[in-house]
């Protein structure tokens, strides 16, 4: 059985730790489309990992660990125990703070990045079983004929290990994915897939460095991280990977696919590429890395006197590295912030509120709702959180593209909100619903949906992703020139209106 290490109504859960100090890394070369034409970018804040690879800080739980050998009654009591509390929990929500929003995309790191807006984070073990499991007898008891009467069954220890192991993840994958017609964000993460998870919001990872994400059965590119090994080999956005070293991939589920694509830094994977527009699909050659992702890169418009602020996730750094990129624009004399969310699928609630809070004070009202009961419809608010830097009354726009989900919409729905800024690009993702993340020992974890996030105005986040004040499509090809989006949004921050942005490409 499984049982949640602290009480489901306090909402206290164990959350990584931030770190402020230490030396910052280097941004990468091309850290996106529009800081690469600025003429001067420069990275804030950095990330500590300790000598055996783990994220310095985070809780070992969500380091990525070796699957443990199951013995023979795991597998009931693993199955068994996936019968989490379902109520919505009570209490003072200022108590807790670990919580994530992400899109649909995986980040391929070391494996995947599985989808969801996750709210909380508990620490869980496995143990005997109890008496609301006996609805999952016969789960157990398929799992056991299987271990005992299966033809194909192998005969090796270690191979029966990792046969037990399987039907395990397999088993508790199928429940999840039976419920993803209606909600594809509930989830099972083996433990090779849940790792990453953790290790991107951290900031550093192994892999190709790229966001991916089913579409029509095909696995599309999202975006590749700025200065990555995907991007420098050539991959571009909404590239489709229809093989990994002739392994195709478009019948693979996500995790399964994904593990294919990464890897440990130093080897290289040969991907078949399909590009729209392309008659025929050809191969590019990467070489994984370890990835150290700034989480906000600072950029100098000249010709404007702005600050162009990137925040590529909501990490456990977005918030010291925004409180240095604001102190540099103040520095800088910036007469105006263009805050890029561009390519932004999600991360840490906590995070976004506090972004809100450095350019809307915390007295104007609540970060967002919660809505965790469908039938009644109650809403509860969460707080704006604030802190040492703030650019409350420095003008601001908001870039957005389709690459713009959960944590980075509830940020840019709250800023319009408090007519605190408009939103300049496309049409944004369009995920509004919050997961609970329940983490086992050995660092697998089932991500629950518990509730849906609404702006401060009481909007909730349509499937068809937010609208824009100012709609401009990117080009085909960014990296034919400089990003028209970037200039769009500049002069809409510079005139005030829309009337003279009039981008040709």
């Amino acid at each position: 059985m499984v049982t949640p290490s602290t009480s489901d109504d306090e909402r206290q859960t164990s959350s990584p730790s931030r770190v402020s100090s230490g030396s910052d890394p280097a941004a990468p070369d091309g850290a996106d489309a529009a800081t690469r034409h600025a003429p001067a970018s420069v990275p804030v804040g950095g990330r500590a990992v300790d000598g055996d690879g783990d994220l310095a800080g985070m809780p070992t739980q969500t380091s990525v660990t070796a699957t443990r050998p199951l013995p023979a009654g795991d597998i009931a009591d693993r199955i068994e125990g996936t019968a989490l509390p379902p109520r919505r929990p009570t209490g003072d929500p200022g108590r807790w703070r670990a919580a994530l929003v992400v899109s649909t995309g995986i980040l391929v790191a070391l494996t995947s990045f599985a989808a969801g807006m996750l709210a909380e984070r508990d620490l869980l073990g496995t143990g005997s079983t109890s008496a609301d499991s006996d609805a999952f007898g016969r789960v157990a008891e398929v799992g056991r004929l299987l271990e005992d009467e299966y033809y194909f069954r192998p005969d090796d220890p270690a191979e029966r290990d990792a046969f037990r192991q399987r039907l395990v993840d397999d088993a508790l994958s199928g429940m999840t994915q039976g419920l993803h017609e209606q909600d594809p964000y509930t989830d099972y993460l083996p433990p090779v897939e849940a790792g990453p998870a953790a290790a991107q919001l951290a900031g550093q990872y192994e892999g190709i460095g790229v966001t991916i994400q089913p579409v029509a059965g095909q696995l599309t590119v999202i975006a590749p991280f700025p200065g990555g090994p995907a991007e420098r080999a050539g991959i571009r956005a909404g590239d489709i990977l229809e093989a990994a070293d002739g392994r195709p991939l478009a019948d693979l589920g996500d995790g399964e696919a994904a593990q294919y694509v990464s890897g440990p830094a130093g080897t290289t994977v040969r991907l078949t590429v399909r590009r729209p527009g392309v008659a025929e699909p050809f191969e590019i050659l990467v070489t994984r890395e370890t990835i150290v992702q700034q989480q906000v890169v600072y950029g100098w418009l000249p010709d404007w006197r702005m600050a162009h602020i990137r925040i590529t996730v909501f990490g456990d750094q977005t918030t010291p590295q925004l409180d240095a990129a604001l102190d540099r624009a103040a520095a800088d004399g910036a007469v105006g912030i263009v805050l890029d969310l561009r390519g932004n699928g999600g991360g840490w609630v906590t995070a976004a509120q506090e972004t809100i809070g450095r350019f809307v004070p915390a007295d104007r009202g609540p970060a967002l709702f919660e809505r965790s009961d469908a039938t009644t419809g109650e809403q509860r608010p969460e707080p704006i959180l604030a802190g040492p830097t703030a650019a409350h009354d420095t003008p601001l726009v908001v870039l957005v593209n389709a690459g713009t989900a959960s944590a980075a919409e509830i940020v840019a729905g709250a800023l319009r909100d408090y007519d605190r800024a408009m939103l300049v690009g496309e049409e944004t993702f369009g995920k509004g619903s919050v997961q609970r993340v329940h983490t086992f020992d050995d660092g697998a974890s089932a991500r629950i949906t518990i509730a849906e996030w609404l702006t401060p105005s009481g909007q909730h986040i349509p499937e068809s992703g937010l609208t824009v004040d100012h709609r401009l499509a990117q080009p085909p090809d960014p990296e034919a020139g400089p990003d028209p989006q970037l200039s769009a949004a500049s002069r809409v921050l510079s005139t005030g209106g829309w009337s003279e942005v009039t981008p040709r490409w």
